[in-house]
């Protein structure tokens, strides 16, 4: 804990770079713990007075990204447990989230400031944002593949981050659980009850809202409403409001018997995947620790 207090100046705010429901991130240069990145480290701290829910949340991250490897996840470098202040330690992805480089908004410029950007950067292209939305579902893909499979349950725009090459990552999985090998057939959809509601307004499939199972589907759901809010640059709500009337089946309150079900839901977990096949690169799946090394992260 010492060795990242000084590493962020006392966890200062002019080291500040975001903030999220689990607490705040900051930027530190150098730890002597740690192998030095080019890209530095972001240290993200849980908020003073989190209580017994939030521990349980930072060691629940801690252990499914211990044990998750792909280039594409942003890997967990890592962890203070300390009782006064626990924190988590990654790469700083210096380009920022995907969420303030579509929106630029005057905080979101702020915060790309405060990553490295003198001035504006400029709008992300179309082939740059299918770029970035291809890598979050490939990492997505392999946690749903892991064994027992993990679910994200908090995928959106702010939860997808740049580096300073445009290469995208998948963060936050803070709010993962290890979902257990359910029985039956391959066919059947796995998935895990809660009686926690995680997830981004906008984001979350109406199937969660009504009996609170995450599984594949949800997070397929969450990240299809990011890939249309990454090509129209619209709000996830403004963008259900005006997909509402192209649905066959409507999740609205007006028509209750429209919602819809997981019966008339297609029983393949992970069939989403098969949309994102055809962008898939040579190379892209022999050895995490020489492409961590590619990207930057290791020396």
């Amino acid at each position: 804990l010492d060795e990242l207090t000084a590493a962020t100046d006392d966890f200062a705010e002019a080291r500040k770079v975001g903030e999220g429901g689990f607490g705040r991130v900051y930027r530190a240069d150098a730890l002597p713990s740690l192998p030095r990145v080019a890209c530095g480290f972001a240290v993200k701290t849980a908020l003073v007075g989190v209580g017994a829910q939030g521990l349980a949340e930072l060691q629940s991250e801690v252990r499914t990204l211990s044990a998750a490897c792909h280039p594409s996840l942003l890997p967990l470098l890592g962890a203070c447990l300390a009782p006064e202040r626990t924190c988590l330690v990654y790469p700083l992805c210096r380009g920022g989230s995907l969420e303030d480089r579509l929106y630029r908004t005057p905080a979101a410029l702020e915060r790309l400031r405060m990553l490295g950007f003198e001035t504006p950067p400029p709008p992300l292209s179309s082939a740059a944002r299918l770029r970035v939305l291809r890598d979050a579902a490939s990492a997505l893909h392999y946690l749903h593949g892991c064994s027992p499979m993990i679910l994200h349950r908090d995928i959106s725009a702010g939860n997808i981050l740049l580096d300073e090459r445009g290469n995208g990552y998948l963060a936050d999985v803070g709010l993962a659980r290890a979902a257990e090998a359910t029985a039956g057939s391959s066919q059947q959809v796995s998935h895990l009850s809660t009686q926690r509601i995680f997830g981004k307004p906008g984001y979350m499939d109406p199937i969660i809202m009504q009996d609170g199972q995450a599984s594949v589907l949800t997070d397929g759901y969450a990240l299809g409403i990011t890939l249309l809010v990454s090509l129209t640059g619209r709000g996830a709500l403004g963008l259900l409001n005006a997909c509402d009337y192209a649905l066959d089946e409507r999740p609205t309150r007006r028509r209750a018997s429209r919602r819809p079900t997981r019966a008339g839901r297609r029983r393949r977990p992970m069939s989403w995947c098969g949309l994102w096949s055809g962008w898939r690169t040579s190379g892209r799946g022999s050895g995490c620790r020489s492409q961590w090394r590619c990207r930057g992260w290791r020396r």
